[in-house]
């Protein structure tokens, strides 16, 4: 049967010319949408290194009139750290708050990040992302811990008053004042400096740019984590708050993650009109609640990620509405036209069955024919590194799964437009159509 339709499209190359050429340009340009879906999706589907599912970002801000000169350690006790202290106690006491941390340095679905350099030998320089985090920053954003998982097990407090005046956290194991300081890097940092990613709790690394003067010892390892849903993994080392935070008396970000049946829609809301008041704790007051879905739809926006993704969506279902009005279009056409033949082989024994075989068969034989020089063009793209690979890697697996989904798609789109006019010919009555004839 496949030799029969053969010949029978050879027979009308001149018109299956164009039916041709219009499968193998829809089908390259329909293959080049899915691969760009295909990066998106890929990248989205792999695990962030954290959870954000209910967890908002909190901003304090200070009243330049309240300041104070804080020029003693017990000044910057008394009139910084103890009101910060304070309205942190406010927020993890706020009902539904299942925990909360304070943190600075990169942040997720924005621009804002901070990089440093570091090696082993003085030699190579790896950079990775910063952040300086309380402890239990790791349980907010539930970090997966790869080695070392028993560091942030227990019981422990962002603020805690020590001998003194001095300020320290409540876990001895994540002081910024030891020596080596103690991190926590990724497995890509990790496989960065010490070309494994297994076996390195406790080895020591140092600040590329200021020297083995500030050494870091690996206190655990966290999974691979990334920026955004979009972006590819990246290095990231998490340490104690810097010393200079309290010097220079910054202002942290609050991430608090809230129980799931008090993550209400208008959660932000009632939580910026009902602390507001109790924030202000001179000279701090609440300055923005925001959630992570929604900045991350915002940085969707900005990036123009959401509208590229939009497009291409749109692009591939124009593509693929074509292709059906065209098929459904030309085979109509070429079945009122060959109501004689259709109307010979029903008389001479052929079943109706048969015959929306042959016609279906057609469509489906040429769309084959255009997708081997489609496919030989889309491996020429791939090769010219023409496709968008900021996602993920232009792999044989992800070439695979690119092309058959064009093909499935071209293949459905094939048949829904070759099933209408192939059923109206199933209806022909061979002697009314030899009679006309």
């Amino acid at each position: 049967m496949i030799k029969s339709i053969l010949t029978q499209i050879w027979n009308q190359r001149r018109a299956n010319g164009w039916l041709f050429a219009e499968l193998l340009i829809v089908f390259v340009l329909l293959w080049y949408c899915l691969d760009m879906l295909y990066g998106f999706a890929y990248a989205e589907r792999q695990p962030k290194g954290y959870d954000l599912e209910h967890v908002y970002k909190l901003r304090l801000s200070t009243n330049p009139k309240q300041l104070l000169l804080c020029s003693s350690e017990d000044s910057l006790q008394s009139f910084w750290f103890k009101p910060m202290e304070e309205a942190f106690r406010r927020i993890k006491e706020y009902p539904g708050v299942e925990s909360a941390s304070i943190w600075l340095g990169s942040d997720t679905y924005t621009r804002d990040a901070v990089f440093q350099g570091y090696t082993i030998d003085s030699v190579g320089v790896k950079d990775a992302n910063v952040r300086y985090v309380s402890p239990e920053y790791f349980k907010v954003m539930r970090i997966p811990i790869e080695e070392g998982t028993g560091m942030f097990s227990g019981n422990i407090d962002a603020f805690e008053s020590t001998t003194g005046s001095s300020l320290a956290f409540g876990s001895a194991q994540w002081n910024p004042a030891v020596t080596p300081l103690p991190a926590v890097i990724s497995l890509d940092l990790a496989d960065s400096l010490f070309h494994t990613s297994r076996g390195v709790l406790g080895k020591e690394f140092f600040d590329y740019y200021s020297g083995s003067s500030l050494r870091y010892r690996v206190a655990a390892v966290c999974s691979h984590q990334k920026s955004d849903d979009y972006a590819r993994y990246e290095s990231f080392i998490l340490m104690p708050l810097p010393s200079w935070f309290y010097r220079w008396q910054a202002v942290p970000f609050i991430s608090i993650r809230v129980r799931p049946e008090a993550d209400t829609n208008d959660f932000a809301t009632r939580f910026s009109r009902e602390m507001t008041s109790r924030l202000q704790v001179a000279p701090f007051y609440l300055f923005e609640v925001r959630s992570y879905d929604e900045q991350k739809a915002e940085r969707d926006a900005a990036e123009g990620i959401t509208p590229y993704i939009r497009s291409a969506q749109i692009i591939a279902v124009f593509f693929s509405f074509n292709v059906f009005i065209g098929l459904m279009g030309t085979f109509w056409f070429r079945t009122r036209h060959r109501r004689s033949e259709i109307a010979l082989r029903m008389a001479m024994g052929s079943s109706r069955m048969k015959i929306f075989g042959q016609l279906l068969g057609e469509g489906l034989l040429l769309l084959v024919l255009a997708t081997i020089p489609a496919l030989i063009i889309c491996g020429n793209l791939v090769m010219a590194e023409a496709t968008m690979t900021e996602q993920a890697d232009a792999t044989g697996v992800r070439f695979a799964i690119v092309s058959l989904s064009t093909f499935f798609l071209m293949s459905l789109m094939v048949i829904i437009g070759v099933w209408f006019p192939a059923a109206r010919a199933m209806r022909i009555h061979p002697a009314d159509a030899l009679h006309d004839e």
